[in-house]
């Protein structure tokens, strides 16, 4: 009988045994030495190395990028209805740093991502009432001053909305932060992320006044050949906007 017809049970035997007598092998070598796929057999090589009772060394530990997309897909597959805390607690992979969003770990699954409202979950219903009001008020603000197209689809996610002023388009987020959070490198990526998945130099990121990053004279940004200004809803009353979205 072939490798490949082979019952389940018999496969796992056969790849258990490989490594428990190649403790340190990988999904490749598998392959190569018994003609199966780790994948087909076992949902990953941790699992393998699990039912085989032996421990992964380090080397093994440190999953490959193209191994954690593999099982995050396959999960998201398996489980089309997922969120993204419940592949993050199944596959343990960081869906931003591999993926970029959930929206394109979705696509290369080859499954429909439905958007699911703000207020769901564990966000507080105040916090996200709030947030929809500050987004409304922002874009009200923005339409004063030029053309807005809302919340538009990039292959890193959803940017919240595009933002025509005179020649120029920028990638505008806004963040409704309050308290202690302050705009962090990490909202500024997200942006940029948008920004070049759209091909578009220039961005806004719109919030609050006291949330404004707490370095001094951070509100005007460059990286690389991007530029990007950041704006309170107050900078918005004005009467012009010109000297606050242009170098």
């Amino acid at each position: 009988m072939k490798i490949v017809h082979l019952p389940l049970e018999k496969k796992r035997e056969i790849i258990k045994d490989y490594i428990t007598r190649n403790p340190k092998c990988t999904c490749k070598d598998i392959k190569r030495a018994t003609k199966l796929k780790i994948e087909r057999v076992y949902q990953n090589l941790k699992e393998a190395y699990a039912d085989a009772k032996v421990p992964l060394s380090e080397s093994l530990k440190k999953r490959k990028i193209l191994q954690q997309k593999r099982e995050v897909i396959r999960f998201i597959q398996n489980n089309p209805k997922s969120t993204v805390p419940e592949i993050v607690n199944a596959t343990k992979v960081n869906i931003a740093r591999t993926f970029c969003s959930i929206i394109y770990a979705y696509k290369l699954a080859g499954i429909e991502y439905v958007c699911r409202d703000i207020s769901s979950g564990v966000m507080n219903p105040f916090v996200a009432k709030r947030s929809r009001e500050f987004e409304s008020e922002v874009i009200g603000l923005l339409r004063k001053f030029g053309e807005v197209k809302p919340k538009v689809k990039t292959s890193c996610g959803v940017a919240d909305c595009i933002f025509k002023y005179g020649t120029k388009t920028f990638v505008v987020e806004i963040k409704d932060f309050r308290a202690r959070n302050n705009i962090t490198m990490s909202q500024i990526k997200q942006l940029v992320q948008y920004m070049n998945a759209m091909g578009q130099k220039n961005g806004l990121i719109i919030c609050p006044k006291e949330s404004f990053p707490k370095r001094k004279n951070s509100k005007k940004l460059y990286i690389s050949n991007l530029f990007i200004s950041i704006l309170s809803e107050e900078d918005l009353r004005g009467c012009s906007i010109n000297h606050l979205v242009n170098p």
